[in-house]
């Protein structure tokens, strides 16, 4: 009877135990977890490894921090655009890779592993908020603000969807996140998935902090150095300009000057 109790026991723990804390075989494992980069970070990628049991669907999904989308139902060149609204609540950066076409995994899992292509479940955690008083606007409304702002995303290549881009050898897998202009360069977070039959498995998120080359405090903003640099060479004419200018008017007053000697040594 003891015995029996004992088995039933384990039996509930088990259950009870998260996937993502037993990890299933799934391993997970960045070459880097802190990557300088510079104005460009297009020109980066980064290694992405683990194992897995083999001909089972790996995910990994990458997500920045937060950042609104800024958008207009109506483009103009105006400076005041009464349609402006801001979108909360989206990734700055979200990319997915996988180990295989998405339409051979079940339409069943596709928000739950983050693949959706129209991104659905970002989507449900969007919220809009009006930079005017435009009254209460319906949901259909509030849904089109979130539908710009994704295809504003998607357009920028900040969110995408990379599918069979994770290479397989056995149980070995092994990929490369490539890093997009105008993404946020701050806490990136890396999460590896596997499906097996209808059971989702997923690892702790693994931590990938991304830094400029040099850094350089503004407020709460941070520049590269890269970026100062830039600034420089564009405050250079400029400096150019002031320095002639003071140069021709210490050359008029000389030449002001010389004129008054010449005209009092006249009259003398």
């Amino acid at each position: 009877m003891r015995s029996l109790f004992i088995v039933v026991a384990l039996a509930l723990v088990s259950l009870l135990i998260p996937a993502s804390a037993r990890g299933e075989n799934l391993t997970c494992s960045l070459f880097r977890h802190e990557v300088s980069v510079g104005l460009n970070p297009s020109k980066k990628t980064i290694q992405v490894f683990g194992q897995a049991p083999e001909n089972l669907p790996v995910i990994i999904r990458v997500e920045g921090p937060n950042r609104p989308v800024l958008v207009s139902q109506f483009q103009n060149d105006s400076l005041l655009k009464c349609s402006e609204a801001e979108v909360q609540g989206l990734p700055g950066f979200y990319q997915v890779l996988t180990s295989l076409p998405i339409e051979e995994i079940s339409r069943h899992h596709w928000d739950e592993l983050g693949i959706n292509p129209e991104y659905n479940q970002l989507r449900a955690k969007a919220w809009v908020r009006m930079r005017q008083d435009m009254g209460n606007l319906s949901e259909a409304t509030l849904d089109d603000y979130i539908s710009l702002a994704l295809k504003n995303k998607d357009e920028k290549h900040l969110f995408s969807l990379r599918q069979g881009v994770i290479q397989r050898d056995g149980q070995n897998y092994f990929s490369e996140i490539q890093l997009i202009s105008g993404m946020p360069l701050e806490e990136i977070r890396v999460t590896a998935f596997l499906l097996d039959q209808d059971r989702i498995i997923s690892l702790e998120p693994q931590l990938l902090q991304l830094k400029p080359d040099s850094l350089l405090s503004i407020g709460s903003k941070e520049l590269s150095m890269n970026a100062v640099t830039v600034i420089a060479f564009l405050m250079i004419p400029m400096l150019l300009l002031m320095i002639a200018t003071v140069l021709e008017r210490i050359q008029q007053h000389r030449e002001r000057e010389k004129r008054a000697r010449l005209l009092r040594q006249i009259w003398q």
